[in-house]
């Protein structure tokens, strides 16, 4: 799958749509960071136990819709592969350039604030490098930084810095996998994980 089509498995909007028609109040962007934070920590994930962390965050009982699960099921493929490929074109799960500035800051926070609690989860606790400490930290500010992006004005600085801090996250995201996993060149999850 080229890797156009696999960053459009990660579109907000198209994981919004999931949580609206599941009736789903939790942060799409949220989620996606949680699956990156659990990546990056070094843990295997199986689909089944992902799919498991989806529905307790996400608190429903089953999905409504098939084309949800499936949709859920492309979102993990395309990151796995997108960490694994050594391409570096793995991208947040956060409102697009069309949205308001300030929504796409918040969804910036809650992608920060999912990929540290999904850290947490995978329970890798000890032996951190310096560097991950640092990219940790500097997670949890900006997953702070809620209230600052909702006022967040429409302007070139903001719009510059934003962008910055965007390829921050998402540089380190995949830094911090490559320190515990080889790349894959050949890596294609959604082959092997599809839904029939």
């Amino acid at each position: 799958m080229s890797t156009e089509m696999l960053k459009d498995a990660l579109d907000f909007d198209l994981i919004a749509d999931v949580f609206v028609s599941e009736s789903i109040t939790a942060s799409p962007a949220e989620l996606h960071g949680q699956l990156c934070g659990y990546l990056a920590s070094g843990v295997t994930l199986p689909l089944e136990d992902w799919l498991a962390m989806v529905v307790e965050f996400c608190d429903i009982e089953s999905w409504k819709e098939d084309a949800s699960r499936v949709a859920i099921v492309d979102l993990y493929n395309a990151t796995l592969t997108l960490f694994q490929n050594g391409e570096y074109a793995l991208v947040p799960s956060i409102a697009d350039d069309d949205a308001e500035l300030c929504e796409r800051g918040v969804t910036l926070s809650q992608w920060a604030h999912g990929f540290l609690a999904g850290y947490g989860l995978s329970g890798q606790k000890k032996d951190l490098s310096e560097e991950t400490k640092q990219i940790l930290r500097d997670f949890a500010n900006i997953s702070g930084m809620q209230s600052e992006m909702r006022s967040l004005e429409e302007n070139n600085d903001n719009e510059a810095d934003l962008t910055e801090l965007v390829e921050y996250v998402r540089l380190s995201a995949m830094m911090m996998y490559s320190e515990h996993h080889d790349i894959n060149p050949d890596a294609d999850h959604s082959k092997q994980n599809a839904l029939h």
